[in-house]
């Protein structure tokens, strides 16, 4: 209740009196639903722009078709898709029409497969039931219907996946691309059975605005392709423009401006802005296109850092938000109009994050929380491929490198696209991104790599906010980050070994969800066995930690980033947790983990660090020799550690266990998968520090060699080169000096190791 009241208090005047007014708008609504449902439903409810009466006597006429002849009917979509785009792509993209015509037989037998759940669904399908177990939801007004309770029947995210209706998109797609009738029958029958199961305003698929977002979305893409397929029906025409202009209505209605205003908002209003901008035809659509759009220009510089990540710390949600604004401005393109210059420039930031955090095996980091769903949907949406983003900016912003490593151009590109922006991306040469060695202040990662390659080596260190929006004292707030300040991961010649596990669940076990959100669930250090924040409820998260980025070095022989923070502040002695990372010769890693008191005091604390594999790794651990070595199928990744406190550590593996914490990652929602888990513990008196030296070799080449000449000395072999590496640590432990010099060559690279933050990493 205290954290409520201060959440309160934090609020804006203007907050407040916003929702005071949605609060008496809301009473209002629900006390005319049935009679706002009544008039809707009927057959004479003309949803026009009064203006051009003409509009509705042929939306209710068998010319409904000839609409679209009219200019302040409709707006470009896409392209037109003509039989010459059609044989385009059967031409170009054989595979994807195969792969689209297995998923919509699939569907055709009641078939569906998403956010970690494969179902099959009875006929008629029951749309307000969960998939999986088939019971019910609660039904009537949305308003009244808890979404956020544990106690509905299953997970909530998959009654709505299934009634986002984005499957239909497949559908009509399949159907125009094929010519076979099965499909596009199928596509008219669940239609109009959704539309008469879910009236306006009414039941579980109502309940959320980003659900009807990210429907009508679906539902103009189902209308494009519908269209153009040889005998569109008018009634189900009509039926679609119809669903459209309510969800426009709707969405008008309960944007979320203060209640998620994250990647919710954004669908809610790309969703709007595409309906009233698309459908000027409508009554309201002026209205609707003006706000939506000014809700997308005025957040884009609250959705997206200056450095291009997302304020929601979510490598999955930074694709989502991404892909409802370059869909909002494709079809400002094609309709011939420009977007404002600071949402471009701010956009193109983002693409370039997803570039430079994209790892050599073609995957991203699985950072914060996940979700499988899709902003930009033609086909499969579980995947964690996003190159059509990038496609898509090379051509808006003639970036070879965001073309990198693209064999063709993606799909969802191509009917995205204009046919000149086609031929463009055609003559783009592609080319590697600049730089190797990247620090992204505002988002708090360090990323360096050896090169852009796909058997090239990778890391990043990550030391910023969990998310925009949560706060450092106990007042709660929801969001997508996770708790992983210094959390690391590292790649080599192509292939993940130290990787983030990935995110379980919203709605289910509690265990699994809280667990994938904490400090155990990454490549980073837990004091105390507790989270550097503080988890409430689902999603809810306090006492966020402070953080502070220390120093960054991009030199010729160097590449060193080095981050602390606050998190456990509040345990005795005020821990801090300090880590330097250095990536040398762009051959090996050292990274220091330095932990002191705040205070000053010396105290014994209980550390856990966990690193976490790739499910197939290989995992073998030498705990005499405080070695631990990984085996993939074209690397192996080998890690000597050894530490101040003169006591050996208790070294475990785990995989697959009872118990989340035993060895377990989420690649995708709800999907979890046994890997290798290691646990380091020991009990320590600060202040203490450790080293850890990872070594890369490639599967038929040489390993690396680590072998011990003094106390604290080591020669480091590796095929390309030899290093010495020596630690001196200071007469009271409280820090030191680590230096690493390269054998006849003129490299000395020195690590400053202490509680200062003056030249911490010295050439």
């Amino acid at each position: 209740m205290v954290g409520k009241l201060k959440k309160i208090f934090r609020m804006s005047p203007g907050e407040i009196l916003f929702r005071i007014g949605e609060q008496i708008r809301i009473r209002r609504e629900k006390a005319h639903a049935q009679k706002e449902l009544h008039k809707v439903l009927q057959p004479e409810f003309d949803f026009f722009d009064p203006g051009h009466p003409r509009l509705f006597e042929r939306y209710r006429s068998t010319a409904v078709h000839e609409l679209w002849e009219k200019k302040e009917f409709a707006r470009k979509l896409s392209e037109p898709l003509s039989s010459e785009k059609k044989e385009r792509f059967l031409k170009d993209y054989g595979d994807e029409v195969e792969k689209s015509v297995r998923r919509a037989d699939l569907f055709l037998e009641h078939r569906f497969s998403f956010l970690g759940v494969s179902f099959t669904l009875p006929d008629p399908i029951p749309w307000q039931s969960d998939p999986l177990t088939l019971a019910p939801y609660p039904q009537g007004f949305y308003r009244d219907i808890d979404i956020f309770t544990n106690k509905n029947a299953g997970d909530i995210k998959h009654v709505w996946e299934v009634n986002r209706l984005q499957f239909l998109i497949e559908l009509a797609k399949t159907g125009w691309l094929t010519g076979e009738e099965k499909y596009i029958l199928k596509m008219e029958e669940w239609l109009l059975d959704w539309i008469e199961k879910n009236p306006y305003k009414q039941g579980v698929a109502w309940a959320s605005a980003l659900e009807v977002g990210v429907r009508v979305t679906a539902l103009i893409w189902t209308l494009e392709f519908y269209r153009a397929t040889e005998r569109p029906k008018p009634y189900v025409v009509a039926a679609l423009l119809k669903l459209i202009y309510l969800s426009g209505t709707y969405l008008y209605e309960n944007l979320s401006i203060y209640f998620s205003p994250y990647n919710h908002l954004i669908g809610e209003a790309a969703g709007l802005f595409l309906a009233g901008y698309l459908f000027p035809g409508f009554r309201d659509a002026q209205k609707w296109e003006k706000r939506a759009w000014q809700v997308l220009v005025d957040q884009i510089e609250k959705q997206f850092h200056p450095d291009g990540a997302s304020v929601e710390q979510a490598s999955f949600y930074h694709h989502f938000t991404l892909g409802f604004y370059l869909q909002a401005m494709a079809v400002k393109g094609l309709n011939g109009e420009t977007v404002p210059d600071r949402m471009a420039r701010r956009v193109e930031k983002a693409l370039e994050f997803s570039a430079y955090i994209t790892k050599p095996d073609g995957d991203m980091p699985h950072l914060g929380d996940i979700d499988d769903a899709r902003s930009i949907y033609f086909g499969d949406p579980t995947h964690w491929n996003f190159d059509a983003w990038r496609a898509i900016g090379a051509v808006w912003f003639d970036r070879s490198d965001f073309k990198h490593r693209l064999e063709r151009l993606p799909e969802e590109a191509f009917w995205l696209l204009s046919g000149a922006d086609i031929q463009k991306y055609q003559r783009i040469t592609a080319g590697p991104p600049g730089e190797t060695a990247l620090w992204l202040k505002e988002s708090g990662y360090a990323i360096f790599r050896n090169h852009f390659g796909p058997d090239g080596h990778y890391s990043h260190m990550d030391c910023g906010p969990i998310a925009h929006g949560v706060y450092h004292d106990n007042t709660p707030s929801a969001a997508h980050g996770h708790a992983d300040e210094l959390a690391i991961e590292l790649a080599c010649f192509g292939e993940s070994h130290l990787i983030d596990p990935g995110f379980s669940n919203y709605r289910g076990d509690f265990n699994w969800h809280s667990y994938f959100r904490s400090t155990a669930a990454h490549n980073t250090i837990e004091i105390n066995g507790r989270s550097q924040a503080k988890q409430g409820g689902i999603l809810v998260w306090s006492r966020a930690p402070r953080f502070k980025q220390l120093a960054f070095l991009k030199d010729e022989g160097v590449k060193a980033f080095c981050g602390e923070h606050y998190g456990y502040e509040n345990e005795a002695g005020s821990p801090v947790h300090r880590r330097y990372m250095a990536f040398v010769d762009d051959a090996f890693w050292l990274v220091i983990d330095f932990i002191y008191s705040a205070r000053g005091q010396t105290e014994k604390v209980d550390m856990a660090e966990h690193l976490h594999f790739a499910p197939d790794k290989e995992l073998a651990i030498d705990a005499e020799n405080q070695k631990i070595t990984s085996r993939g199928r074209q690397s192996v990744l080998e890690i000597f550690f050894e530490d101040t406190a003169g006591e050996e550590p208790a070294v475990t593996l785990a995989r697959g266990g009872d118990t989340p914490d035993e060895g377990w990652v989420s690649p995708t929602y709800r999907a979890t998968t046994p890997a290798p888990l290691v646990k380091i513990r020991q009990q320590a008196t600060l202040p203490w520090q450790s080293l850890k030296i990872y070594m890369p070799a490639g599967k038929n080449g040489p390993n690396p060699q680590l072998l011990r000449e003094a106390a604290r000395e080591w020669r480091l072999i590796l095929e390309n080169g030899s290093y010495r590496i020596s630690q001196q640590l200071s007469r009271d432990n409280n820090g030191g000096e680590l230096r690493v010099v390269r054998e006849r060559d003129d490299l000395s690279f020195t690590v400053n190791v202490n509680s200062g933050t003056d030249k911490l990493f010295q050439i």
